[in-house]
């Protein structure tokens, strides 16, 4: 039988600190990587960032427990610094 969900401090504090910086990191990996100029790869990092912060915050609220929750946002802020690793 599955437990319920409750909103404790880990998932809280996942969605709501964890899941904005993993975004950022994310869309600035996703643009440091694209073939364009600049100015548009900018711009398509500041349009991904808000809806990605909102996908984040809400897995991390709908994940299991807290610790899942950050792993995820670790997961995600890992592969994107190596992709601006490898990138740069």
């Amino acid at each position: 039988m599955r437990g319920t969900h409750t909103h404790g401090a880990g998932r809280l504090t996942a969605a709501i600190l964890g899941a904005p910086v993993a975004a950022i990191l994310a869309t600035v990996a996703a643009a440091a990587g694209l073939p364009f100029d600049s100015d548009v790869r900018l711009l398509v990092a500041e349009l991904a960032t808000i809806p990605l912060m909102v996908v984040g915050a809400c897995a991390a609220l709908l994940s299991q427990s807290g610790l899942r929750a950050w792993a995820g946002c670790a997961c995600v802020s890992a592969l994107a610094a190596v992709v601006l690793v490898l990138v740069r």
